[in-house]
This record gives structure tokens, C-alpha cells and sequence, in this order.
């Protein structure tokens, strides 16, 4: 029957969004179907302004790429009916990956990983804000409509019952698909909430990751809801983090720590790289103009590229219960990253450390200032000597033509807008 036709969501990362895709049918996308994806993908900001591109522009006509499946990720969507979903790459007439594609660079990097015998596992959490859709303009924020919950309490039992059905739905829609959530709970703020994953190895946990912020979005529309993974939509409240735990792994074993309490070799290399590396990758981690505005130490969120253990207001919370479970949480990246882009500045900046042996600062050294605005992160992504050699030049040439255009049309807009500070300060007494 005409409705039982099957259908295959494609979902292929970009820069901002994390996933985008289309709908074709199920049996196109296996074998050798001829699949295509426009590049302009990689040139796309959140609201779709093209930005041109060395790989991308007007002058080559935004050709097509093949696109192909990894079969690896086709599940099957039990709540979409006769639909399944599988992510796809890129890839260039030799059937590889593109090098601007933010999955490929972080598959690459988890391969260099492997020639030193280790395999990252990371574990993402999210902060997010859900709000009641309804009558009003769009976005809902701005349309004034309430957020989800009467209250702002953070861990509210209370607002655990409201938000039940979505977070009780949600957890097993991703159980369905192999997705563990291990915790959906509140957070202080209006209609905030924060849902963490199991940890996996790179590649499937930010596969993962993409997912379920891409679902939840899903499910709420449906239910007449709107998720936003925005930073820093209240100027009075925190903003929303996108924190990921990460380890170092060899044959399934966890070697971060020494099994004695402390650092090992490696997971103090691996966490001086982070340190070191942080400021050349904030632009990966906090991508956007606003994301800078959801920096603020006293809301434990850093604006130092310090270490603690278990210390939430550094931004690299060294955390050491037990060998097994042994980690450091990076709290730089906010949740409007892409979840491909957070990995792969982490591992690049951590394969760094591995590889130049650096050595970890005293915990009381003095530490690095991190960018404060998209400018300052653009600065420090551009001039970086190393960044190039890990990422490749292709992926940051091209990544960095779009948060330029980011930052100049803001730039633009707050050349040309009368905002209401000036109208409040000058209008009646001038």
C-alpha cells in the first residue's frame, strides 16, 4: 500500500545545526544508488546566509557530491512509520570523505588515536531550554510565551513530574535506536532541563549525541513544544552548557588514571593538551556570537583554561572515582555546538598533548585567558600553527570563511540597528 512505503531519513553533520538531511526512499540508499548532496551544506549558517567557500561558491556552482550511507548507523525510527535513518558522508570521486566534513576530520583523528593504541570515549551532556509553542510569532521566546514548568528550581521533583511524559518518551525512543539516556532532570532556569548519554567511543557517542538533540527537537514539535539548544537566551539566567566527558581507552581498558588515584602518563598528556589547546579551539566549542555571552565564571562557566579535581567552576573538572570510571569533563562548549565540532577540537587538542609529551601545569599556575568574543576565537583558530596539521587546512579554511561571515553580519546588523539602550539613553534627553 501506498502509505507503507518505506523511507529513509538522510542525515549528513554540518557546521551548525549538526545534522541536516532529506527523505528519499529506503531502497535508493543501498548499493550503488547514485546518491547526491548539495556542498553548499558545508557554507549553510543557522539560518541558511550562504557563505562561499574555497571548496563551495557561486563561481563552482555549489556542485553536487556523492553521498554515502554508513551502514553502520541505519536504525530503524519505530516511532516514524515505514521510516528508517541512516547518516551519510561526502565523498570525493575516490569514495573519501570529504575533508571539510566535520565527521570525517573526527574520524580521522580517532584513527591517529588508534596508531598510539588508544580509542577516546566520550560522554555528552546537554542543558536545553523547552518552551510551550502556541499562538505568537516564532521563535517562541520572543513571541512571549511561557517556558515549560511554573517553576526554576534546579533538580525540582516537581518539575521532573511535568516534564515526565516528554523525558519518560524521549528515553525510550533512544533506547529503541541504541541510544542509552542516562539522566533527563531540571535545571535552574525557565523551562530548563539537561539530559545526559552513556559514553561510547568518539565516532558513536557524537553520532549519538547529533541524534538525540535532533529527536528531542522532533518529539517536542510534536507535542506542540519547542526545544532550543540556544546559550544564552536569558541575560538574567545560566546559560546552556554542552559539557563532554571524556577518557582514554587501550584494548577496552580504561588508562586515564594510574589506578592509584591519580593521573596517569597519558591522561595527563592528553589533559595538558586540552588546556594548551583551548583557546586555538574555542571557536569549534562556542561557535557562535552569542555563545561568548553565556561565559560567566560565577555561573561555573570558565572563562580560564584551568584544572581542578572535581572542581565545577574550572574548565577541565578532573574527575577520579575509580580507574574505570576515571575522566576529565570539559565545561567550555556550550550545547549550540555542534557535537561533531566539540569532538573534534577536543581530540585534536588532546592527540597534541599525547604527541608533543606536553606537560601538565601545576594547578595553581597561572592560567590561559580564553576568547571572550567570536572575534577573539576567529584570532587565535586562524593563527594556530597546529591546528592545520590535525584538522587538516581544507576543513579550517573552510570553517573559518564561515564564522567570518557570522561575525560581519553581526557586525552589519549592529552598525545598522538603533538598539533600545540608545533609544532609552538618548531619545528623551538629547
Amino acid at each position: 500500500m501506498a502509505d507503507h512505503v518505506a523511507m529513509t531519513q538522510l542525515e549528513v553533520a554540518d557546521y551548525d545545526l549538526g545534522l541536516r538531511g532529506k527523505l528519499v526512499r529506503s531502497s535508493k540508499t543501498h548499493g550503488a544508488s547514485g546518491l547526491a548532496f548539495c556542498t553548499i551544506l558545508y557554507g549553510l549558517s543557522l539560518i541558511d546566509d550562504v557563505t562561499d567557500t574555497p571548496f563551495s561558491n557561486a563561481a563552482n556552482g555549489y556542485p553536487d557530491a556523492q553521498l554515502v550511507p554508513d551502514e553502520t548507523t541505519r536504525v530503524a525510527l519505530p516511532w516514524r512509520h515505514g521510516t528508517d535513518a541512516v547518516i551519510a558522508e561526502l565523498v570525493d570521486e575516490q569514495g573519501r570523505p570529504l575533508e571539510v566534513s566535520p565527521r570525517a576530520v573526527l574520524a580521522g583523528l580517532a584513527a591517529r588515536y588508534g596508531e598510539l593504541g588508544l580509542a577516546p570515549v566520550l560522554g555528552y551532556e546537554y542543558e536545553l531550554w523547552i518552551f510551550r509553542d502556541g499562538e505568537g510569532t516564532s521563535p517562541p521566546i520572543l513571541g512571549g510565551r511561557p517556558a515549560h514548568g511554573r517553576t526554576e528550581n534546579a533538580y525540582s521533583l516537581t518539575r521532573c513530574a511535568e516534564i515526565n511524559d516528554i523525558a519518560t518518551e524521549f528515553v525510550n525512543r533512544m533506547d529503541q535506536i541504541g541510544i542509552e539516556v542516562e539522566m533527563f532532570h531540571a535545571e535552574l532556569g525557565p523551562g530548563f532541563f539537561e539530559f545526559t548519554l552513556a559514553p561510547e567511543t568518539a565516532l558513536r557517542a557524537t553520532d549519538n549525541a547529533a541524534r538525540a538533540r535532533q529527536y528531542l527537537r522532533d518529539l517536542c514539535a510534536e507535542r506542540g513544544l519547542h526545544a532550543s539548544f540556544m546559550a544564552k537566551p536569558f541575560a538574567d539566567k545560566s546559560g546552556a552548557g554542552g559539557h563532554v566527558h571524556s577518557s582514554l581507552t587501550r584494548d577496552g581498558n580504561n588508562v586515564f588514571s594510574d589506578g592509584a588515584g591519580a593521573l596517569s602518563a597519558e591522561g595527563s598528556r592528553y589533559l595538558a593538551g586540552l588546556l594548551a589547546g583551548m583557546a586555538d579551539t574555542s571557536l569549534m566549542l562556542n561557535p557562535h556570537v552569542n555563545s561568548y555571552k553565556r561565559i560567566d565564571p560565577e555561573m561555573f562557566t570558565p572563562a580560564l583554561a584551568n584544572w581542578g579535581y572535581d572542581d565545577r567552576g574550572t574548565s577541565a573538572r578532573v574527575i577520579l572515582p575509580d580507574a574505570k570510571s576515571a575522566r576529565v569533563e570539559h565545561r567550555r562548549p556550550g550545547a549550540d555546538a555542534s557535537p561533531y565540532l566539540v569532538a573534534a577540537a577536543l581530540l585534536a587538542a588532546g592527540l597534541r598533548g599525547l604527541q608533543e609529551e606536553l606537560p601538565l601545569p601545576e594547578r595553581d599556575a597561572e592560567p590561559t585567558e580564553l576568547p571572550g568574543d567570536l572575534a577573539g576565537a576567529l584570532a587565535h583558530f586562524e593563527n594556530s600553527t597546529w591546528l592545520p596539521d590535525l584538522l587538516g587546512k581544507a576543513f579550517c579554511t573552510s570553517y573559518a570563511a564561515t564564522r567570518r561571515a557570522e561575525l560581519q553580519r553581526y557586525e552589519q546588523w549592529l552598525r545598522t540597528t538603533i538598539t533600545d539602550w540608545e533609544l532609552h539613553r538618548h531619545l528623551e534627553h538629547q
